[in-house]
């Protein structure tokens, strides 16, 4: 069995990348570049400072989601 670890250059890469792809999937007219520049950055910034690793990619994930959800509204406000 493989150990799940944010840390691990190949699950990291991973990991962003499905996050990247889940929310542009889930948010009709996102830019996918702009999701994963958020994606990576949100990420890298969680990883300098955690302490217990495992929560990032969920964490990544529902930030960015409610950013780019966000951002959507207010172009149609």
């Amino acid at each position: 069995m493989i150990a799940v670890d944010p840390r691990d250059p190949l699950q990291k890469k991973q990991f962003k990348a499905s996050i990247t792809d889940a929310i542009a999937k889930e948010i009709d007219g996102s830019d996918r570049m702009d999701i994963a520049s958020r994606v990576d950055d949100l990420y890298e910034r969680l990883l300098l400072h955690a302490v217990v690793v495992a929560h990032i990619p969920s964490l990544t994930a529902g930030m960015v989601r409610r950013d780019v959800m966000a951002q959507r509204a207010g172009h149609f406000a």
